[in-house]
């Protein structure tokens, strides 16, 4: 499974491990360090961050996933000329795009709280919502 940044920040403000087939992504990873400096967290939430880290395997942007990153790109511009019909575009942000395209890269299920992804299991996306 593939989880997006806001489930990893509930777990370290729990200081509860994510489930052991857990994979980030490398985006995740940065968009983690990035929320815990602009949230000032305190030496012990850093700590159990980074450990976490380092218990779970990560993937970087490869070339195979920049393909994922371009079809979840333009569908969600309305662009891609082989979307389904009757789906639905919705403007997304960038990290949220190669998260979403590793989740497809790797057929693995995207997990989150949020609704940045809802329109993306058309394309195949599968989505749990926390």
């Amino acid at each position: 499974m593939i989880y997006d940044t806001n489930m990893l920040i509930a777990h370290v403000r729990r200081k509860e491990l994510p489930p052991i087939k857990t994979i980030l992504s490398i985006i995740t990873i940065g968009e983690l360090e990035a929320f815990a400096l602009k949230s000032d967290w305190g030496i012990q939430k850093l700590d159990f961050m980074l450990d976490m880290i380092s218990r779970y395997p990560s993937i970087d942007v490869t070339r195979g996933l920049v393909r994922y990153y371009a079809e979840v790109d333009a569908f969600s511009q309305g662009k891609l000329k082989t979307a389904p019909l009757n789906s639905s575009a919705r403007n997304m942000g960038k990290n949220d795009i190669w998260i979403a395209a590793t989740a497809l890269y790797l057929d693995m299920e995207l997990h989150t709280t949020d609704n940045d992804f809802d329109h993306l299991p058309t394309i195949g996306l599968r989505l749990v919502k926390h």
